[in-house]
């Protein structure tokens, strides 16, 4: 399967908002040439395929920080590649197979791009819902590759990774042959299993040692601890595959809390300092769904400096007032998935409650944001210079002289 199945007159996959046909595609067009000419004529169905798709990643543009691949060089490693597989068939198949197995994970331990190339989340958890026997384990891993074999999304996911890695990391000869090997095994529906073989014993592999950690750290440290929480956070960060897994078992545990924030039964009364830039960016651009400003606002300009410890405290005066139980302890699971997904550079969750906080700001600042003290008494005061400094001045008052300053940063940018 090829990556992308991209039209002439479509947009360009490379991000660059130029038509294909003006931006990669020559590039495409001439790596595929370049790479055919090294491997030859008489290819089959699978290996024009293969062809096509190593054609579309050393053509297309994937950063504008990495070295191109070198298509000649591609295009001889990957005629190597087939013809010690065409020896192979000769000879010892298995025992050739075995090895490209064991080279191929060898390769996803190491190459720093591959490192996301995991079993998914979902899957693992249903992974860990079949473990009550040996017998049943292997059973349900058995399923579980066969239906990852059909899995689209997963195996396109595969491939775009195998793509970042050959441009970002540095390859041999050997390793390099080792991965197109492993990305034509993909490609074909009939050798994939293999290849999805190797990720599942890799994601197994790590996420025994990361549980193992894990266990060390909950018999060394108490979990009241703040040290653990902190160690606990790096584990995550050094196995984002994990980590990516243990977000999706929080946000499970955590629908019970997300429903009682969208039906306001659990107030996010944020203070106005920690959404100052996403207020003022949204008076400059149509509306409160053109997503692209959360990003910009929070992290590109760092608002999540105010706004993380702030919806953080928030949250977790909610949880500590809360009578019930159980919607307590889910909301002590959302907490927990919002700053894991920080971690893992998945702050979806995060980005979530900016939007909603900055909309419930607007909608009626004066019930969300009890902070200002009278000092804004309607959205408009927030445009006005002296109310602003009035309101800076307050909070230098209460010692926040750090937040004070930022305020008056954003108001004097935007307007």
């Amino acid at each position: 399967m090829q990556i992308y199945q991209v039209e002439r007159n479509d947009f360009c996959p490379c991000g660059s908002g130029r038509k294909y046909k003006k931006c990669c595609l020559p590039a495409v067009e001439e790596a595929t040439r370049i790479i055919g000419r090294e491997v030859g004529q008489g290819l089959t169905a699978h290996g024009q395929e293969v062809l096509a798709t190593v054609g579309f990643i050393c053509g297309l543009k994937w950063g504008e920080d990495i070295k191109p691949l070198e298509p000649s060089r591609v295009g001889r490693l990957l005629k190597e590649a087939w013809e010690e597989e065409d020896n192979a068939l000769e000879k010892a198949f298995v025992e050739f197979m075995e090895n490209l197995r064991n080279n191929c994970i060898r390769l996803l331990q190491e190459k720093p791009r591959l490192r996301m190339t995991r079993i998914p989340p979902d899957i693992l958890l249903e992974i860990e819902a079949h473990q009550e026997s040996e017998e049943e384990l292997k059973e349900c891993l058995a399923q579980v590759v066969a239906e990852m074999v059909n899995d689209d999304d997963f195996i396109s996911g595969c491939i775009i990774d195998i793509a970042y890695s050959l441009h970002y990391d540095s390859y041999t000869d050997e390793e390099m042959k080792t991965l197109l090997s492993g990305l034509g095994m993909i490609i074909n529906k009939d050798t994939r299993e293999g290849f999805i073989e190797a990720i599942m014993s890799v994601t197994m592999e790590e996420f025994d040692a990361t549980m193992e950690k894990i266990k060390a750290l909950q018999d060394s440290t108490s979990e009241e601890d703040p040290e653990f929480i902190k160690k606990l956070m790096e584990i995550l960060e050094d196995h984002i595959a994990f980590g990516d897994y243990f977000y999706t078992k929080l946000l499970r545990g955590s629908i019970t809390a997300m429903e009682a924030i969208i039906k306001k039964e659990i107030k996010l009364n944020v203070p106005f300092y920690a959404l100052a830039r996403g207020v003022y960016t949204l008076k400059k651009i149509p509306g409160l769904f053109e997503n692209d400003w959360i990003a910009e606002c929070l992290w590109e300009e760092n608002e999540a400096e105010h706004f993380l410890p702030a919806i953080y405290q928030v949250l977790e005066e909610n949880r500590a007032s809360l009578k019930d139980e159980a919607l307590a302890e889910s909301l002590e699971k959302f907490i927990f998935a919002s700053q894991v997904g920080v971690v893992i550079n998945n702050p979806e969750l995060i980005e979530k409650l900016y939007h909603l906080c900055v909309y419930n700001f607007l909608k009626n600042p004066l019930e969300t944001a009890p902070d200002t003290g009278g000092v804004f008494t309607s959205i408009e005061d927030l445009y006005q210079e002296e109310k602003v400094i009035r309101y800076a001045e307050a909070l230098k008052a209460r010692g926040l002289e750090k937040e004070a300053d930022y305020v008056l940063a954003q108001f004097r940018t935007y307007l």
